[in-house]
């Protein structure tokens, strides 16, 4: 199978980036995307690198921010023979204070118009042969992110704890990746929980965005740790990890963590 950064916050040359993530997988029985960043930018780079968007047979979406699900109506539009997928509670209005001022964050009011047809679930799901939706992230970590600016609800708004988010395992007889959508839930309490779903106590790929803007030396000094064991290959930083947060785990773990761009890819 192969894995491809369609949209990250960098681009490589001749594609396009935005504060987003998504990610094509292709296998042979078709292809999915994981996230559709916050505009057509994923379709653009899938037609830029040569994709056709009548292969997906299956997208999902990792968590309901509009960074993430914001392309979903070009997928409306393009992808006829894809399924979607999302956990239920995607669908909740999202906000994020700044500065005092209250901003709306969640999926676009046009997806949320089309939650009907998105298959949802709360535990894991096969979407093709070895492409796995993990289901809900549990906490058996206190490494997760404990931030009050991110807001949900309907009529009454509380502290947004993500219980909709999660991640994508992608798994073959040799290897098994993990790609994580922003890992509000921790990126310790993701790769866990991917770990479970798959059945195995080491992953050899981790990608995705880590949630990483502001955590102190002794957060990352704790990540590292856990990460050198628990990923045996390469660990790459896409979207809302944070520069600082990557050139720390680098430094920890040497050329084993890259930083991501759209148009990266893997095999595994």
């Amino acid at each position: 199978m192969r894995l491809t950064l369609l949209v990250d916050n960098i681009a490589g040359e001749g594609l396009r980036a935005e504060h987003g993530l998504s990610f094509l997988i292709e296998t042979d029985s078709g292809s999915v995307v994981f996230d559709t960043g916050q505009t057509s930018a994923w379709l653009d780079n899938l037609a830029a690198l040569g994709g056709d968007p009548a292969d997906i047979k299956a997208i999902a979406i990792s968590h309901g921010h509009y960074d993430h699900a914001g392309g979903m109506p070009a997928a409306f539009e393009n992808a006829a023979e894809a399924k979607y997928f999302a956990h239920p509670g995607c669908f909740e209005p999202r906000y994020a204070m700044s500065d005092g001022v209250l901003r709306y964050i969640g999926m676009p009011a046009e997806v949320i118009a089309r939650r009907d047809s998105f298959v949802t679930n709360r535990t894991p799901m096969d979407l093709l042969p070895g492409v796995i939706l993990s289901g809900e992230i549990h906490l058996r970590t206190g490494a997760h992110p404990q931030n009050d600016r991110f807001m949900a609800g309907t009529e009454h708004l509380r502290k947004d704890t993500f219980e909709d988010e999660q991640c994508l395992i992608v798994q073959t007889c040799d290897a098994t990746a993990v790609i994580a959508g922003c890992s509000h839930r921790g990126v310790e309490n993701s790769v866990l929980a991917a770990m479970k779903a798959a059945g195995t106590q080491r992953i050899d790929l981790l990608m995705g965005g880590f949630h990483l803007g502001g955590a102190s030396e002794d957060r990352l000094d704790s990540l590292a740790e856990f990460l050198d064991k628990a990923v045996a290959g390469q660990i790459t930083c896409c979207h809302c990890t944070g520069r600082e947060a990557y050139e720390h785990l680098h430094r920890k773990l040497g050329a084993r963590v890259t930083l991501g761009q759209s148009g990266m890819s893997w095999d595994v």
